[in-house]
């Protein structure tokens, strides 16, 4: 009798784990929420991993349901071939973009109240077409020959709708101090006229590779790094002619952004070519 008791208490504890083992399997498998997903997205296109507190304080702001697939796609490093997002190069005022980096363009708080992006290339019915120029961007930066879909930049433009009152708006129309109109074809070619003597003004310059570690950090370990590969070649590779570097961190390389003037001055890119070289050196 009593090991037939042991047995009855044995098995009843098993069928509790496996039970427990059953539930525990059910919460795992529980599919992720709009804000899980784009936390998820934030930590591969947008913001340094491990920047959990930022994004539980960006999650606060409301968004309804465009301007959350708008947010989703603003951090989405998986829209092209290249794995970047509109992140990596623009602000949208929440703590996820807070990060201490120098982003190659401008913030996009406040960018619906602008009258035109991108130097004038897009305005009129074009602004809200393209979001405002992203789709540009997209085909370009993130090389998605398509750029969005109408429902895609309808989406981002309820979103910077929703971030227009954040931190750090820009409402006016900006004059980007690019030093000629950036190329992402293989059939076009930078102005030499133009880029020749920026990069000469440049390389004239001493560079202190101390703060040019900074400037690295803060700009180019974004995509690369001294060694390895990332999502732009690493600098072991690339930095062959740092004559190229100083023209590609100014005027873009097909999908590497353009650092412009009013981002980067002449000095900062010396000083990121004098660390490159240091390291490389080493």
């Amino acid at each position: 009798m009593k090991q037939i008791l042991r047995s009855i208490a044995l098995s009843s504890c098993v069928l509790s784990i496996s039970l427990l083992s059953l539930q525990s399997c059910k919460k795992e498998d529980k599919p992720q929420s709009t804000e899980q997903k784009v936390d998820s997205l934030m930590h591969q296109g947008g913001a340094q991993a491990g920047d959990t507190s930022k994004a539980a304080a960006s999650s606060a702001m409301t968004l309804n349901d465009k301007a959350k697939k708008g947010q989703m796609l603003f951090y989405n490093a998986s829209l092209g071939k290249i794995k970047a997002s509109c992140a990596m190069c623009h602000s949208d005022g929440t703590e996820r973009t807070k990060d201490g980096r120098i982003r190659s363009g401008h913030t996009l708080v406040g960018v619906s109240s602008r009258t035109e992006t991108w130097n004038g290339m897009f305005k009129g019915d074009k602004l809200k077409s393209t979001a405002y120029g992203a789709s540009f961007c997209v085909a370009g930066f993130q090389e998605r020959p398509t750029g969005l879909s109408a429902d895609e930049a309808e989406s981002l433009n309820e979103y910077y709708a929703a971030i227009a009152s954040n931190p750090g708006a820009m409402t006016n129309n900006l004059s980007i101090k690019w030093v000629t109109k950036p190329v992402f074809s293989d059939d076009e070619d930078l102005d030499a006229k133009a880029v020749t003597p920026a990069v000469k003004a440049i390389m004239k310059l001493p560079g202190d590779p101390g703060k040019g570690q900074a400037v690295f950090q803060g700009t180019c370990i974004t995509c690369h790094e001294i060694e390895k590969k990332k999502i732009g070649p690493s600098m072991k590779d690339a930095a062959q002619d740092m004559n190229y570097v100083a023209q590609s961190i100014r005027c873009g390389s097909k999908a590497m952004p353009f650092f412009a003037k009013d981002i980067l001055s002449d000095q900062q890119i010396a000083d990121a070519i004098a660390y490159i070289q240091s390291s490389l050196n080493k």
